[in-house]
């Protein structure tokens, strides 16, 4: 007896009825939908607060949580705040705490808006977010002579540490301030060690050698000479 041929795949598997299809197709669609994240309650409730008559202290609170689960549409209301003398400072640290990029284009923005105490601040946020979309801003801050937020600004330029922030250091070093070229020595040494981190060993050590160049003595030099060693010995 020859042995049957096999049966096509498809009739193995028995077609669902149509009204079964009619039934599945607006389940997986709810299945879907249900996969958007709703927004958190809280998030609602701390950003009725900053709506609100609520005190200060009550607002201070709703930031702080915010910084703890809120989304997007939470930083228009703490971008409003940056530039409150009471609030200005928990509303940044709500804004530096999200991941949202929303979060570092509003840190950024107040660059133009903020003075003293809050620009310093904001100045400090986008550095430990490393938004490299500030390097250019924090460029021009470290090139106006004389800038209060320079230090700061240097400051962040090592935070963020990509090549082009690198740069500016390296620039500050060679042809900067004088009076702020210890501030950036120190902020190249932080840069090269994201930078080496990151396998950008050369461009750690370029500016690593442009800070010895600028100040060969002290401990800046020392620690960047050891850096230097160490990246030899590797």
């Amino acid at each position: 007896m020859q042995p049957c041929p096999p049966r096509p795949l498809a009739r193995l598997i028995p077609r669902p009825p149509m009204k079964a299809c009619r039934f599945l197709l607006p389940c997986l669609l709810l299945a879907l939908t249900g996969c958007v994240t709703a927004p958190d309650p809280r998030e609602s409730a701390a950003l009725a607060v900053l709506k609100s008559d609520a005190g200060l202290r009550e607002k201070a609170l709703a930031c702080q949580q915010l910084a703890d689960f809120a989304g997007p549409a939470a930083v228009p209301a703490l971008a409003s705040l940056l530039a409150h003398e009471q609030l200005g400072d928990y509303a940044r640290s709500g804004l530096e705490s999200m991941a949202d990029p929303a979060a570092g284009a509003a840190l950024l923005g107040a660059l133009e808006t903020l003075q003293g105490r809050q620009l310093a601040g904001v100045i400090d946020s986008l550095g430990v977010r490393r938004e490299k979309a500030a390097v250019p801003a924090l460029r021009r801050i470290v090139a106006k002579p004389g800038h209060a937020a320079a230090p700061e600004a240097i400051g962040a330029l090592g935070l963020i540490a990509d090549p082009t922030a690198a740069q500016v250091l390296g620039e500050m070093l060679r042809n900067g301030d004088p009076a702020l070229r210890q501030a950036a020595a120190h902020a190249a040494l932080v840069a090269a060690e994201r930078l080496t981190a990151a396998g950008q060993g050369a461009e750690a050590a370029k500016l690593l050698e442009t800070s010895l160049a600028a100040l060969p003595s002290g401990p800046s030099a020392e620690a960047a000479r050891r850096q230097l060693a160490l990246r030899r010995a590797g």
